[in-house]
């Protein structure tokens, strides 16, 4: 099976006011105004010709679905996820991936337990997207790791009444020791920041890559990654690459440098 999965984070009103998720330049170029995330969605449907994005909440049925299949997940937890983005996917019949920081449930511009409650009972999948989002999480110890994915996903299970079988892993800082955690904690599927479309299996638990959608991604470029194009691909690939290089060796200094860049306009 191949699968063509998208990273996306908050839907803002086409004001452009940031009521939704983190704060700050950085988080602010991952979040799509509500007329480019309309476009985002039509260019998805083209690329379906009538199927509907894939959406379930076990391996077997994931693997069982038509190849190539695309999905669509939602990171953070930020307030639009049930005010905005799941209306608009709802309008299709469609129903996505929702990735929560599960002690921001309740703070402002993130989700209410009861926003959370309601993803769940609409059909979405709710999963956990860690407990506090730490900046460095394949840094951390196997305790605080184990912390992280544990705590997070017993909240979410409190709070709608079914266990987390999902998860996404935040800032992309997936280690094999962050999978294996996370497979011991009861994940069946870890999403990973990997601009991978074929799945692999860790400890029982399947891992899927995602390909990152930013306000710096054109219409013309979705739709070759939609269509699961060699030179898109191979464009997220060799990013995603450099990247991993980057924070490998500059550590601490990449964060730094990074929220400077977004700061100034500069990526």
């Amino acid at each position: 099976m191949r699968a063509l999965t998208f990273i996306y984070h908050d839907v803002l009103a086409d004001s452009g006011a940031d009521d939704s998720g983190f704060a700050g330049a950085d988080a602010l170029s991952y979040k799509l105004p509500l007329a480019r995330f309309r476009r985002h969605l039509d260019i998805v449907a083209d690329t379906l010709r009538g199927r509907q994005p894939l959406c379930a909440r076990t391996p077997e049925a994931l693997l069982g679905a038509e190849s190539p299949a695309l999905i669509l997940t939602f990171d953070d937890g930020g307030a639009s996820a049930v005010s905005r983005t799941a209306d608009m996917l709802e309008e299709r019949g469609w129903r996505a991936y929702f990735f929560v920081v599960s002690e921001l449930i309740g703070q402002p511009e993130f989700l209410t337990a009861d926003g959370v409650r309601q993803l769940h009972t609409r059909g979405h999948v709710v999963g956990t997207h860690s407990a506090s989002h730490p900046p460095r999480l394949s840094r951390c110890t196997p305790e605080v790791i184990r912390r992280e994915w544990g705590d997070s996903s017993a909240r979410i299970a409190d709070i709608i009444g079914a266990p987390v079988l999902t998860g996404s892993v935040p800032g992309g800082y997936y280690s094999r020791v962050v999978g294996q955690i996370a497979a011991q904690s009861g994940l069946r599927i870890l999403f990973t920041s990997e601009p991978t479309p074929n799945p692999a299996w860790l400890d029982g638990m399947l891992v899927m890559g995602r390909m990152s959608v930013t306000r710096r991604t054109s219409d013309q470029n979705l739709a070759a990654l939609a269509h699961l194009k060699r030179r898109a691909l191979l464009e997220q690939q060799v990013t995603w690459g450099a990247k991993k290089v980057i924070k490998r060796l500059s550590g601490e200094a990449w964060l730094a440098a990074r929220r400077k860049l977004f700061d100034r306009g500069l990526v």
